[in-house]
């Protein structure tokens, strides 16, 4: 798979670092450098499924070179006039959380080390990604056609239940783990079936695409194609001519 398209998005946190009066005193921007983008098959980004963040939904926290917290809350909140002494930093920045799973649930994570040792005004970018991964659903014109009524419902390796029902376009949000997705289906006749497959070794910033579709007119099975494997999946007695 490969990496579609990337949007940055450049937001400017101006944080003033403030130093001993013996020693050198700087000013450090933060730029979050917000990647839009997932590896899939569809070209899908992450603004096609969720609002991105902005600079102030963020949080920060800032870490000296021992590991020793600094700072941390939310990027509106720094106070520009706190002193720091000249020396190495890391700036980690963080919305949402893994375990937070649904439909418009991003997460996004990333981190910076910097140091301060000279004067004047310095620039810091914290490259921020996609630390979730998305699942969505797709069925095709054949499927819809011959199942008059049909939902899918997702479960995490966490336990979350996420429910797809006809016509849902949207992507949910899952931790990078595992789920499992089971579906039921109504023919034209009225009869009923369904089915349950278990997905593992998820990766994060990757979009997952469940393609439904009827294997073959006559037959008893329909075919899911999950990114760019198709497996087929057997429904039992059933004749999807009738």
């Amino acid at each position: 798979m490969k990496i579609r398209q990337v949007l940055s998005t450049s937001i400017l946190i101006l944080l003033a670092l403030s130093c001993d009066r013996s020693l050198p005193e700087g000013y450090v921007d933060f730029i979050m450098e917000q990647k839009d983008e997932v590896r899939d098959m569809t070209k899908s980004k992450v603004s096609d499924y969720a609002s991105l963040p902005s600079a102030s939904d963020f949080n920060l926290q800032l870490n000296d070179s021992n590991s020793g917290l600094i700072w941390s809350g939310q990027a509106s909140d720094w106070n520009p006039s706190m002193p720091l002494v000249s020396g190495s930093y890391t700036v980690t920045a963080t919305y949402g959380s893994n375990t937070e799973e649904g439909f418009g649930k991003p997460s996004f994570s990333g981190s910076k080390q910097f140091s301060i040792a000279e004067a004047g005004s310095h620039q810091v970018t914290i490259p921020v990604s996609l630390t979730n991964c998305l699942v969505r659903v797709s069925c095709s014109n054949n499927f819809e056609n011959y199942f008059t009524d049909y939902s899918f419902t997702i479960t995490t390796g966490a336990g979350n239940v996420i429910d797809f029902p006809k016509g849902e376009s949207r992507a949910a949000f899952l931790d990078a783990y595992k789920f499992t997705v089971s579906g039921e289906m109504t023919n034209q006749n009225g009869v009923k079936s369904n089915f349950t497959k278990e997905y593992t070794n998820l990766s994060e910033a990757c979009c997952y695409t469940l393609s439904f579709d009827v294997n073959s007119v006559g037959g008893s099975s329909i075919t899911i194609s999950f990114d760019d494997t198709t497996e087929t999946v057997d429904l039992g007695n059933i004749d999807l001519n009738k």
